[in-house]
Order: C-alpha cells, then structure tokens, then sequence
C-alpha cells in the first residue's frame, strides 16, 4: 500500500528547508520499515522545484494570496480577487493526489491548502519553527491533530504539541575545513566570519557588511550571502570601496572577501565547515547554527509577525549567542563582538553552550509521529527502535 503525504509552506528559506528536511527523514525512515510513501510539496515558487523534485517529491506551485494593509489602511484588493483561484487550485490539488497525511509549515501559503485539508476529512500536522507563533498557525492549531513545536515556550499557544525542534538538513554538516579552504579560495588558518543575509537578502546586515568591509578584512576572512534581489547592488557599493580606496585596503578585500547572492546546499556545508562566527538573522536557521556550535551575532528583524525573530533571539541568547538589535548596530559594535567570541578563553565554552540550543533530531522526530499514523498498517512498525 502507498501512503500520500502532502507538505505545505514557502515564502521564505526558512520555511521550505525544514520541509526538505522533513521529506528526506520520512523517505528513510519509510525505507526501513518498509512503507510505500508518495510525497508532494505545495509552494508559492518554482525555485524550490528542483529542491524537490530531484529527490522524488512531487512539486505543484499555488497561489497565496497575502492580504497585507497598502497605503490608507486598506487592504490589497487584487489578494482578494486572488482568493477564489487558490482555493480552487487548493481544492483540485488535493482531491487529486488525495493525500493521507497534510503536514504544514506554516505561512500564508498553508492556510488554504490546510482548510481544505479539513475539508476532506484528512488529518493535519503543523510546524511552528518560531517561539512567537505566527498568525497561520495559531489559526489552523484549531483544526490540527498534532503541532511540533522548536521552544518550550510555544506550547502555551496551543493543544496537542510535540516539542521537536526545527528539522535541520543533515546534508550541510561534515564538511572538511581544509577542502572548504580550497573551495572557496581561502586560507584555512585565518579566521572566517560568515554573513547570512537571508535568501530574501536582510538589507540591514548587507548594510553593516559594507560598512565594516576596509576594517573586517584586514583581519578577517569574510564569505557574505547578500540575498540574490541584493546581489547586485551590494557588489555595486564594494566595488565604490574599492574605487575610493588605497591599494592596501583593495587587496584586502579582494584576498579576503567573497560575496554570493545565493548559497547552494553544497556550497553552504563549505561555508559552515569553514567559519568561525556566523552573523545572521535569528530565524529557523538558528538550529543549524547550533549543531555547528559556531558562536553566533544575530540581529533580529524588527518588524517580523508578532516580533517572533527577538523573541527567537532571546531564546538563542540563554546559549551564549550574541543578540544585536538592529537600531544599535555600528561597525565598531560589531567588530568588538567579534573580537570577544574569538578569545580562546571565550570561544570554546560558547561554542559548547551553543551547541545545548540545538535539536538535532527534529526531522527525524517529525517523520516518526507522522508514520505512526500508519503504524497499523506498516509491516513491523516499531517507533522505538527504527527512530533512530
């Protein structure tokens, strides 16, 4: 017998890389005991297709209409015109692949695909990755049978949790320090700071990336992913650096300084396995930070739903991560953080009490409740002893 289990999410990386993560612990998990699964992902994006689909996930792109407030207050009426049209693809998606199974990640994007979910009578499972929950979520916990949650404190939003972490893809740990060196043209001894913007290109930490870039690199190796929207105009503003500068400071940065719009799965396993302190938003990828156990400066975004990213940073920061708010921030701010994670007698005990923040085994948790719904008819189903 075939099991169908849709997954739903996108907008963003961070809720579309738990779900790969998610995909590929219940294609193993499955394997071993000898279950039959048909997986299908439901996004907003063809860019997460290929994500997906080379890996024997069905891929189906829908409509998520985002009812956000416009000039005057009002709410953007196209979004609404929109609704009818994703509710119908919703609706012919799912009665079509008829899944046993919805698991959502939450988002916009899942709220209808959930409703009709519970619609057609099939069960419903939902992630919330963030300590604040977003609004999609909060919603649909009415209708789920069980919600994994990543912070203990997220339980208190809803029924019927599991506390799972956020899934992490395993595939980006491992990596050789010396061979990352080679990859990416550095030296493997200097000291490395990775700059994540985001795949939606955090425009704050671009900024302070270039604001820093003539002092960093004197010191530093840097590897900055800008976003690919913010690509461009970044290299744009180095490249003025460069111009205005003194040839000391020009070799610098072009020794030292390696910049990318969008970091592949491959190219991100180098990057972690090279850097020693990672700037980043404070989203799901956090997690992943953790298991590093990479001593971390994270800048909340201010203006994320219900300031879940602050609240995702305080969290982190009970573990030894340093929390920058972005009204604060200043290339002198930064570089002494730096410069204090990097003490030898600092930098081994927060590496140790970053990596207690992080749950590695949240995909494989996830995969498991959710073939437990199909104990029954699995041959020699035993949760237990083939979790792991």
């Amino acid at each position: 017998m075939t099991y169908r289990i849709l997954l739903v999410g996108g907008g963003t990386g961070g809720h579309i890389y738990p779900l790969v993560a998610v995909s590929r612990e219940l294609q193993k998990l499955a394997s071993k005991r000898g279950a039959n699964l048909e997986l299908m992902i439901v996004a907003d994006n063809n860019i997460w297709r290929s994500e997906f689909e080379s890996r024997g996930v069905r891929f189906k792109k829908i409509l998520a209409p985002k009812l956000r407030k416009v000039e005057g207050g009002r709410t953007n009426f196209l979004a609404f015109l929109m609704i009818p049209f994703a509710l119908i693809q919703a609706l012919w998606t799912l009665f079509v692949f008829m899944p046993d199974l919805v698991f959502s990640k939450g988002g916009i994007i899942s709220v209808i695909p959930s409703l009709v979910a519970k619609l057609y009578f099939i069960p419903l499972f939902i992630h919330e990755s963030d300590a604040v929950p977003g609004k999609a979520n909060q919603f649909l916990s009415k209708f789920a049978k069980k919600v994994f949650i990543s912070y203990e404190k997220s339980a208190t939003y809803f029924k019927n949790t599991v506390l799972s972490g956020n899934p992490i893809r395993e595939s980006l740990f491992g990596r050789n320090r010396l061979e990352a060196a080679k990859y990416f043209n550095l030296n493997p001894d200097k000291k490395t700071i990775l700059f994540l913007a985001g795949s939606q290109g955090a425009v704050s930490i671009n900024k302070l990336l270039i604001n820093s870039i003539v002092q960093l690199t004197k010191n530093f190796q840097i590897i900055h992913q800008t976003g690919s929207k913010n690509f461009d105009l970044v290299k744009v503003e180095i490249e003025k650096i460069k111009g205005d500068g003194k040839d000391s400071y020009i070799k610098n940065i072009e020794n030292n300084y390696r910049g990318y719009g969008f970091l592949n799965e491959e190219e991100l396993s180098s990057v972690y396995a090279l850097c020693d302190i990672i700037v980043s938003r404070s989203g799901s990828n956090i997690f992943e930070i953790a298991y590093l156990g990479k001593p971390a400066i994270v800048i909340p975004y201010p203006y994320s739903a219900g300031n879940h990213q602050r609240a995702n940073a305080m969290e982190f920061s009970k573990f030894g991560a340093v929390v920058l708010e972005e009204a604060n921030l200043s290339p002198n701010i930064l570089i002494d953080q730096i410069q204090h994670l990097l003490k030898p007698e600092n930098y081994a005990s927060i590496s140790q009490r970053i990596k207690q923040f992080a749950k590695p085994e949240a995909g494989k948790i996830i995969a498991n409740e959710i073939l437990k719904k199909f104990k029954t008819q699995i041959t020699n189903f035993n949760s237990n002893a083939e979790m792991f």
